[in-house]
C-alpha cells in the first residue's frame, strides 16, 4: 500500500472514532428517552412508533436531494443539447 493509502485510512478511523466518542453521550440520552416513551401503555405496535424517526428523516431528505439533483443533470443536459 501506498503511503496515501495509509493515510487516509488512519485519517478515516481518527474521524470515525471521534463521531462516534462526541456522539455516544447524544444517543445515550435519546435512547433512553425513547425507552421511558415506549414504557407507556401502547395503542399501536412498535413499529407505527419509530416508522418515521429522525434517521429516516434524513434518509429520505438525502435520497429526495439525489433525485432532484439527478433531475436537474438530466434537464440540464437536454436544454444544452437541443439550444
Amino acid at each position: 500500500m501506498g503511503t496515501g493509502y495509509i493515510l487516509g485510512l488512519g485519517l478515516g478511523t481518527i474521524v470515525l472514532v471521534f463521531y462516534i466518542v462526541l456522539n455516544f453521550p447524544s444517543w445515550m440520552i435519546e435512547y433512553n428517552m425513547r425507552k421511558e416513551k415506549m414504557a407507556k401503555a401502547k395503542k399501536y405496535h412498535d413499529w407505527v412508533y419509530a416508522a418515521d424517526d429522525s434517521m429516516n428523516k434524513t434518509l429520505k431528505t438525502i435520497i429526495y436531494g439525489v433525485y432532484a439533483y439527478g433531475a436537474y443533470v438530466f434537464f440540464a443536459e437536454m436544454w444544452s443539447k437541443y439550444t
